[in-house]
This record gives C-alpha cells, structure tokens and sequence, in this order.
C-alpha cells in the first residue's frame, strides 16, 4: 500500500512538474558588446531580470551576457550561440531561450506567462514581435516570399522587442547548419532578425516554422508587455558640434550635385567639414586625395582621408572624433551629437556606427567572420580609433584602390588589431523606406543613406532639420 501511495505522488509530481513552467525553463540571452556603455547597459539588464526573479521564485535566473559568457565572433547574428547554448542546456528543464539586446525592457512575470502560454502550444516553436516588408529591398536582399502571402506573409522579429525560441529549435537549427541543409544564401549579415527568419523557414520541401505572432513582445510599452524597446537616452549634455571634425568622401562629378545638397542640409550645421576628392575645389572646399577616382571600394582613398584628417587635426586638441561620410550620406548633427555623449572620443579607441558582418552565415567561412562599418551611414572614429586603424593595408597596389575600404577596416581590426566595431543601430545604410515604419518611429535616427526618391533634401527635412536648426540658435546665443 505503501509503495502504492509512494508511486502516485512521483508520479502527480511528475505531472505537475511537466505542466508548470517558471524561470528554470528558461535562459534569458542578453545579446551585448564589449564598449563600455554597451556593457554597462547589458550589466544593469542582467541585474534587473535577476532582481526581478528573485523577487517572483527566490531564485537567480540563467542570465548570460554575450560577450562575457559566450565570447564568439558574430554573436550578434545569433547563429554562432546556437552551438554554446545547445552544449550548455541540451538535456536539461530549458524548454525556451530568450534573446534581448540591452536596450529591451524586461518584465519577468508578464514574460513567464507568455512563455508558459506559448509552451502549451506544441506548433508554435518561436515567438516575438512581427515586422514585415512592404516591397522588396536591399538590406533583405531584395527577397520577397509571395508564397507565403496567403499566410499572413514572411515576419521576421524585432530583436529590440526581444524573441524566444524552443530549445527543441535551436537544437534541430544546429544540426541542419552543421549538415549543410540550412545556410545563408548571401555572405553578407546585414539584418540578423529576417536572415535568422529565413534560416529557420528555408523554405522549398522542408520549410521550418514561421515566427509566431505574440503581442506580449511590444514596440511601445503598454500594460500588456512582456518586453518593449526603451530609447536610446544621451548620456548627459550632447557633446559640442565643434569637436568633431567631418570628412566627406566625393569626387569632382558630384561637386555640383551631391556635394552641394550636404552643404545645403546637414553641413550647414558643422564647423569642420571639409571634401575629399580627386580634384581641390576651394568653392566646396575640397582638396584632392591624389587618388585617382573609382566606381568601387574607394580603400586607398579612405586611408589617404584619415592620414590627411589626422594630420590636420594634430594641431586642434578640441577635435575629439571624425565623422567619414560618403557624399549622399544624410546626416542629424545634433543627433549625432547626443548619441556621442555616450562614447569615448579623443585617444580612447572607439569606431562606431552601422555594423554589418561577413561570412558568419556559412559553416565553411565563420572562423573567418568579422564585423565591419558600414560606410554609407557614416563612420564616427575616435582620434584614437583612427589611429590605431592607419596600421591596416589596403593590399596589393594593383588592387588598393578598388579593395571596399569598410570591409578592409572591419576585416584588419578584427584579425589584426583586435579592435570590436561598434554598433548603434541609429545610423542606416539604406533609405528611410527600407526599414519597417515601427522601427524608424520608435527610435530617433542619426542617419540614412542614397539620394533617391524622395529627394535627400526632403528626407533631411523630414527626419533631422527640426532639430538641427537648434545648433544655430545655440550658437547664435553663444556669440550673442
């Protein structure tokens, strides 16, 4: 009788335990960056999501910073943690992993019972917030999945809502990558939520699961929320305008068109903005690289402009970071401005802006992966950054000139220099229009990239000259 009874509660534990869900079937994935304020801010997401369970279940949470815990190249893409976090938690009570960035707000009871719901449901393996594409674009690769329309469409999840898979998911995802049944089409990382998306469905015979919609992972916050982006907040006053000194990449063909609309937008706001082309032109002003000009890559002339800046900046000890801009770069200054209250300048290494990342997709190129700035947006280097990135070569002379100068840089500081590029997701490659609506209205730009339509100087309105005009009249009252 006493076995009996002995037998029935193991096995009532036994069902309990299966139906009960709570922070030990979870591991919250803090997705970081070793910058200082990044890791500050990463620290302080970590110790709220502990303070919170402890407060829920008197108990610490498995919480990881990335860049502390699983220190792996292209991390950020999410596709290197599968095989660490798969090692670490494979047969064990994990039955979901969340992955945030640090600027997402966290609340861990709403969080809990999202998961529990979704855990009951066994076809819905991973859930978050859903973006989609209006049209085809660039920073997708121009892949449009019409096959799916009937099906609500391809979604894709917004990282700074935050996601959560099965660990059942990440598991078959691994396997399939390590055989070579999932990969990337393209080299490139340059969206790492729709890139993960399409690893995951595949499509063709064997398509994987589709994200699952869950409102509980929010664009704003609201009384619902589970997890929502916070802004990105200044770290105190904006630093001043003049200490940044603005390099433009042209050439003498877009003097009198590209050129001519920066000084028309966002240079009219600077003090140090200078042109670097083929041809001086004291009108802009710009003064000649002695590079000869080329439709790609634009590595030796990139090298030439940092050598010229720094050597003009050794007499200016206000100037404490560079600005390299591309010639149709639309630019926020004050944006900027406030975004770099954040950062150390002067002879503290820092090189920031819009990361992309190279050859993390595939199995036989990842140990060769590494991030790089992508230059449309534009590149803010420390003095110091800039520096230190003068020991990286263009290559072979033949090739210097049309060697892609960002890729080069990204490619030097990772196997080299061991320099991390940093990432701000306020500076945009693309257009205003290649970006989902809720992401642009959320956050505050700094920048975007292409003269198109609309025209650039309709863009600068529409996003930054409201706040831009504010450098003038702080500067007007300083004079004053």
């Amino acid at each position: 009788m006493y076995a009996r009874v002995v037998t029935l509660v193991l096995i009532l534990a036994y069902i309990e335990s299966i139906q009960s869900f709570d922070s030990r079937n979870v591991v919250f994935t803090i997705v970081s960056q070793p910058e200082p304020y990044h890791a500050s801010v990463a620290k302080r997401l970590k110790q709220d999501i502990e303070s919170q369970v402890m407060q829920l279940e008197n108990r610490y949470p498995k919480t990881h910073i990335t860049h502390e815990d699983f220190p792996v190249a292209g991390a950020w893409t999410i596709l290197p943690l599968l095989g660490p976090l798969t090692s670490r938690y494979r047969r064990s009570d994990v039955r979901w992993v969340l992955f945030v960035e640090t600027h997402t707000a966290v609340r861990c009871d709403k969080l809990i019972q999202a998961l529990a719901a979704a855990d009951k449901l066994e076809d819905v393996m991973w859930i978050g917030y859903p973006l989609s594409d209006e049209e085809p674009t660039i920073i997708h690769h121009f892949t449009f999945y019409d096959d799916l329309e009937e099906e609500g469409g391809f979604v894709y999840p917004n990282f700074a809502s935050g996601f959560a898979m099965r660990i059942e998911l990440i598991e078959i995802l691994l396997k399939q990558i390590e055989s070579g049944q999932r990969r990337l089409e393209a080299d490139f990382s340059i969206d790492p939520a729709f890139e993960l998306a399409q690893l995951v469905y595949g499509g063709g015979t064997d398509p994987g699961p589709l994200l699952t919609p869950d409102l509980s992972f929010c664009i704003v916050s609201g009384d619902n929320c589970a997890t929502y982006p916070r802004q990105f907040d200044i770290c105190g006053s904006a630093i001043p305008e003049h200490s940044i000194y603005f390099a433009v990449k042209t050439w003498s063909g877009f003097h009198n068109s590209r050129a001519r609309v920066v000084k028309k937008t966002w240079g009219r706001h600077v003090t140090h903005l200078v042109f670097y082309s083929d041809k001086d032109d004291s009108s802009l002003p710009a003064v000649s690289t002695g590079i000869p000009n080329s439709k790609t890559g634009h590595c030796a002339k990139t090298m030439a402009i940092l050598k010229m800046v720094l050597k003009r900046v050794n007499n200016m000890p206000h100037i404490k970071w560079i600005f390299l801009a591309d010639d149709d770069t639309i630019l926020g200054v004050q944006r900027l401005c406030e975004v770099l209250s954040c950062y150390r300048g002067g002879a503290d290494v820092t090189v920031l802006g819009e990361r992309y990342g190279y050859g993390y997709g595939k199995k036989e190129t990842a140990a060769k992966g590494y991030d790089y700035i992508t230059g449309g947006g534009g590149t803010v280097l420390s003095v110091g950054g800039a520096r230190a990135v003068l020991a990286c070569s263009c290559g072979a002379a033949v090739s210097a000139r049309a060697a892609p100068d960002d890729m080069t840089l990204g490619a030097c500081a990772h196997h080299r220099l061991n320099i991390s590029m940093t990432h701000s997701p306020l500076f945009h490659q693309a257009r205003p229009q290649d970006y989902p609506r809720e992401v642009l209205t959320r956050d505050r730009p700094v920048s975007f990239h292409r003269h198109s339509s609309p025209e650039p100087t309709r863009v600068y309105a529409t996003w930054f000259q409201h706040d831009d005009l504010a450098i003038r009249k702080t500067r007007k009252r300083d004079e004053l």
